[in-house]
């Protein structure tokens, strides 16, 4: 009898561990998801080009705003890339490999914000030979200590 049960917990402790086992191989492993780590929107050109993190900065609606992202090109190619947001923008080559980070490297002014921090504004992000990709880009301010030198 004792025999029986110890050999009824041993086939349980096993069921129970293959279960288990089976919930993690049917889960997506969260690291290997792509997402957006800032506060700002990606757009995925290709596989070797995107935008990261775009997000525009500003006191207010109607007011002054600046651009923040990083253009990245992970081809063997130069691309040309622009980002236009309301009455302002950019457009500059990506060399091969390469990327270029918005507000430090290269200043973006859009010169009014057309919607209040917590909204989104329509963006153009275009690429020579990938096309033109719409967007929505996130507006913030300096409630967040990490932006309040931009707007000073």
């Amino acid at each position: 009898m004792a025999r029986s049960h110890r050999l009824l917990r041993g086939a349980a402790v096993i069921g129970a561990s293959l279960l288990v086992a089976s919930c993690s191989a049917m889960t997506p492993i969260q690291t290997a998801e792509l997402y957006n780590a800032g506060d700002g929107v990606r757009v995925d050109v290709s596989d070797d080009v995107r935008v990261e993190n775009l997000m525009v900065l500003t006191d207010g609606e109607g007011g002054e705003g600046l651009v923040f992202g990083a253009l990245v090109n992970d081809s063997a190619q130069e691309v040309l890339m622009s980002v236009t947001i309301g009455d302002g923008g950019i457009q500059l080559p990506v060399l091969p490999d390469g990327s270029v980070l918005l507000g430090s490297e290269e200043l973006v002014v859009i010169p009014q914000v057309p919607a209040a921090p917590g909204g989104m504004v329509e963006s153009v992000v275009e690429v020579t030979g990938y096309g033109a990709f719409e967007v929505l880009v996130p507006v913030l301010d300096g409630t967040l200590p990490q932006y309040e030198e931009y707007l000073d």
